[in-house]
């Protein structure tokens, strides 16, 4: 991957972008403050001064990360307006707005560097369980849910449902951020909107009434 440039930013977000880039190549284990400082062109004593830690540093990457995936979600009302058109319609500005959201190189970087790191660090297989995995499985189940007390799908478990959906969205992030993340990540991303369209057509297909 070719490093960004970091123009004038200031000194902590420059020390930000260069631990994600290290971070992403070479795993959280992998990487030293002096590596990063050296990167950042600044001493290592300097670190300290906008990090108390490398931890620190990941943590201010995992927030960063929930922030953007949190903004990735249909406001309330939109959702609302959106289910009364159809599922279809629903699962279709849904997928592409959390594809646009990911579609950044900051993302592409964090994304792989949960994957690398989710066997050996504790608090990043956390993060997954509780942030990719659990929560979303949630949200997902209240939307089916909710699609079910409408009359827009089949009366069926709206939990498994919410697996049967969502277990696919993690496929993909598999196949790209581990099986093909040397390929170019544009195409990619088109690719698995495409996918994931097709995937949400098979299964609405399958529950609707």
């Amino acid at each position: 991957m070719k490093k960004q440039k970091s123009g004038n930013k200031p000194t902590k977000e420059k020390i930000f972008d260069v631990s994600l880039e290290l971070f992403s190549q070479k795993g959280y284990n992998g990487v030293s403050i002096r590596e990063i400082a050296r990167e950042v062109g600044i001493r290592e004593s300097s670190i300290y001064n906008h990090y108390k830690s490398k931890e620190a540093i990941l943590d201010a990457i995992i927030d960063y990360f929930k922030t953007k995936l949190n903004q990735s979600g249909l406001p309330d009302e939109d959702a609302e307006d959106l289910m009364e058109q159809g599922p279809e319609v629903y699962f279709e500005v849904g997928a592409k707005m959390y594809i646009d959201q990911i579609n950044t190189p900051e993302m592409e970087k964090i994304w792989r560097l949960v994957s690398i790191e989710t066997y050996h660090n504790e608090k990043i297989r956390e993060f997954f369980k509780k942030e990719l995995l659990e929560e979303p499985i949630t949200v997902w189940e209240n939307v089916f849910q909710i699609m079910i007390e409408k009359k827009k799908i089949k009366p069926l478990n709206p939990r498994t449902l919410a697996y049967e959906y969502f277990s696919f969205i993690i496929f993909l992030f598999f196949e790209y951020f581990v099986l093909k993340y040397d390929e170019d990540f544009d195409s990619f991303m088109d690719l698995a909107l495409k996918k994931l369209g097709n995937h949400t057509e098979f299964l609405l297909e399958a529950i609707k009434i």
